[in-house]
């Protein structure tokens, strides 16, 4: 609250997004966008060579009254296999978020789906999916029926999906809406988690700092840490070494051994900057940058 005024203070959060459409060819990928972005709709099909970037800015409301400024990049692929396969890893790199597009009047576009979404997958890792099933109005067409739906539940379990129209913009703002607000939740989760981790990192070097010449074992960090996964307490032991704030030799040599491999005796000791950091702990110093 602010001091004294009784008013919730309201935080401002500036991001930067980038959202791929993916799907196959003539399944609505840019006309859902062209509506999306300028409330646009022509019949006439113009397939899109390669790709294309479409940025905006944007206002997305967060818990409370915060609010979150977002730059966001769409990126637009023609819906080619050997497009896919030759910029693949230019054009999924980085990305946080997933608007798949199926034609409702041809179920094989939805079942290619997987194609991409493991394309993606395999270079951006897990990140929001949302599934649109285009050309809702020409429902009287519609070829997807139960078994189609059934697949989807199995192979995308936790993806929401839209039924939308580029025509006459039927459930194009949810579909966009839905899936950039997942993306925004994303990025502000691992946040929380990265500065999680970056606590429980300092709470290690400050208990092995405190040991002095002793140093601590593998072992006795998990006996002290009972409460975190052994796997959590070695990635971090790993993270302070390659921050040279620990060190597996009591010199300070610099040697590295990954934490998963070594035995349980294993012994680790605070360097010259491990306690100079430990004194006075400055949260910049032990932060790790995660480029995604």
């Amino acid at each position: 609250m602010m001091r004294g005024e009784g008013r919730t203070v309201v935080r401002i959060r500036k991001m930067q997004l980038k959202i791929v459409l993916v799907g196959e060819r003539r399944v609505g990928k840019t006309s859902l966008l062209e509506r999306y972005l300028k409330n646009h709709f022509t019949e006439e099909y113009t397939g899109t060579l390669g790709g294309r970037v479409y940025p905006t800015d944007l206002e997305v409301a967060l818990d409370g009254d915060d609010i979150a400024l977002a730059h966001i990049a769409f990126f637009d692929l023609m819906g080619e296999h050997s497009v896919r396969k030759t910029f693949a890893e230019p054009f999924f790199f980085g990305t946080q978020g997933v608007l798949a597009v199926c034609d409702v009047e041809r179920p094989e576009t939805l079942h290619l789906i997987k194609d991409w979404m493991d394309v993606v997958a395999k270079i951006a890792g897990p990140v929001p999916v949302g599934i649109a099933f285009n050309k809702i109005d020409r429902a009287d067409a519609m070829a997807i029926g139960p078994e189609e739906t059934a697949w989807l539940r199995k192979e995308f379990p936790t993806a929401p999906t839209f039924m939308t129209s580029a025509r006459t913009g039927q459930g194009v703002e949810d579909a966009f809406s839905t899936i950039i607000s997942r993306s925004v939740d994303a990025i502000l989760a691992k946040g929380r988690a990265s500065r999680s981790s970056r606590v429980f990192r300092q709470r290690i070097l400050l208990f092995i700092a405190g040991r002095g010449n002793l140093g601590a074992a593998k072992n006795e960090l998990f006996s002290e840490f009972k409460a975190v996964l052994p796997a959590q307490i070695m990635e971090e032991l790993d993270n302070l070494v390659r921050l040279e704030a620990l060190a597996l030799d009591p010199s300070g040599t610099k040697t590295f051994v990954k934490a998963a491999e070594a035995p349980g005796t294993t012994r680790y000791w605070a360097t010259d900057r491990g306690k100079r950091i430990a004194e006075s702990p400055k949260g910049d110093e032990l932060a790790i940058e995660e480029i995604v």
